[in-house]
């Protein structure tokens, strides 16, 4: 490989990155011209900093490269015992293969179809079973948000990403809450006030509370809520994943007619001697490569690397044996990848690092690869879609770069493929590791404009 700095080039980025207020040691930014084989510009490339959600990048490719686009997680439905007119004189197993695509509609389909083929009335217990990821040692949350949806930890078997939406909306002057899916096990204590300022944080001026008591889990927002925000939605993971998915499907089955005499109870042990009665199957990870990476899906993403390995027989326990065992699948195809460290496959995580040459070197190797067209396609592209809809709109690289963003706190980061006016690819990324990284916004679609244009 040849490099071809020319300094007119330098200059003009340099010009560009000196308008920012980022300590110059703390962020890095590699381009390159991966259809002349040429480096444009690097800086600090070779430095590993936190990548935030850029994770997703090695996850997605990883995932793609050893499961395949056509790979489809599955659930089985099977059950001990006899079963006679729709009765089941036994358990109902419920056996979850990390599945985090699976909604509430989905599991509605699962049930009805269930008591179609002949299992309507269980004189047994409901039985989660989640051997195939095992209990897993969670991680610490990224922040003091528990609740909140991007902190939900991986499961084998998880329903509507272990959330539950809440609508608020505005009718003759009062604050409503409605929850969607409802369920008896929880209830929702309005102390919201207006306030005539703006709708722009509204989630920041939004405070809850959560507390179980027996059954019930409260949830009692207070804080403000402006007059200006009209409708708005937050998916917020407030019961345990075992209580949701249990109180879901009890309720789906009494729904569709169905009846439970028993208990639901979960095991990570492997089930044996039971018959497989239904099976549902995910969408392809062709398209499910789309939701982690265009809208930054961590469950997703998490779920998919702890499959990696349990698909190849490997027993996870924990993300990160998880994440060892991406890295050295990759290295096995000669990848340049000394300075990554892989926790989640969500890059939720203050350990995680990765330079930029050599997250460059992989979107290079992507763009080479034979998924590169569900890989490409799986990146928000500028100014149309996914993270990236309202970003860059009037800018002349609009509709011509696809790129994945990465954001926690004091990190902030861009990464992906610019097609450029001279219809080149570029591999371009851009990582900033400080306490203005999250005021970096400006400097890095200027960044990706020039990349365009030159």
């Amino acid at each position: 490989m040849t490099n071809a700095f020319a300094d007119t080039d330098i200059d003009a980025i340099n010009k560009i990155l000196n308008r920012s207020e980022l300590s110059k040691t703390n962020y890095t930014l590699y381009i390159k011209n991966i259809s002349k084989r040429n480096k444009v510009f690097s800086y600090n490339e070779q430095k590993a900093f936190n990548p935030a959600s850029l994770m997703k990048l090695v996850t997605t490719y990883t995932g793609l490269q050893i499961l395949g686009p056509q790979f489809q997680w599955k659930t089985e439905v099977l059950y001990k015992g006899a079963l006679k007119n729709k009765h089941l004189y036994g358990d109902l197993i419920i056996k979850g293969y990390g599945d985090a695509t699976l909604t509430y509609s989905d599991l509605s389909e699962v049930i009805e179809k269930v008591q179609q083929k002949g299992i309507q009335h269980i004189h047994g217990n409901i039985i989660i079973e989640e051997s195939f990821f095992g209990e897993l040692q969670n991680q610490d949350f990224i922040d003091d948000k528990k609740y909140r949806a991007y902190n939900v930890n991986p499961k084998s078997f998880v329903v509507n990403q272990n959330t539950i939406n809440f609508n608020f909306s505005i009718e003759n002057e009062k604050i409503n809450i409605q929850t969607f899916p409802e369920l008896q096990i929880l209830k929702v204590i309005n102390h919201l006030k207006f306030t005539d300022q703006s709708c722009n944080s509204w989630k920041d001026n939004l405070g809850y509370e959560v507390d179980t008591k027996s059954n019930v889990t409260e949830i009692t927002f207070n804080g403000h809520y402006d007059k200006t925000c009209e409708s708005k939605d937050i998916d917020l993971s407030v019961l345990s994943a075992n209580r949701l998915s249990n109180g879901l499907f009890e309720k789906l089955w009494k729904i569709h007619g169905g009846s439970i005499e028993g208990e639901f109870k979960n095991t990570y042990q492997n089930t044996t001697d039971a018959l497989k009665f239904y099976e549902h199957l995910s969408r392809p990870l062709s398209l499910v490569v789309r939701d982690i990476n265009k809208y930054s899906q961590n469950l997703l993403a998490r779920n998919l690397l702890l499959t990696m390995l349990a698909e190849n027989n490997g027993n996870p326990i924990t993300e990160n044996e998880a994440g060892r065992f991406a890295k050295e699948s990759l290295m096995k195809e000669k990848m340049k990848l000394d300075s990554l460290e892989i926790d989640n496959g969500a890059g939720l995580s203050r350990k995680a690092k990765v330079s930029a040459e050599d997250l460059g070197f992989l979107l290079e190797r992507a763009y080479d690869s034979l998924y590169m067209p569900e890989f490409v396609a799986s990146l928000p592209n500028l100014g149309i879609d996914g993270t990236l809809k309202s970003r860059g709109k009037k800018l002349s690289v609009a509709k011509h770069a696809y790129l994945k963003t990465g954001s926690i706190q004091n990190v902030s980061a861009i990464a992906g493929y610019i097609f450029d006016k001279n219809n080149d690819v570029k591999v371009f990324v851009f990582i900033a590791n400080d306490p203005k990284a999250n005021e970096s916004s400006k400097i890095q679609d200027d960044l990706i404009e020039w990349t365009y244009l030159n």
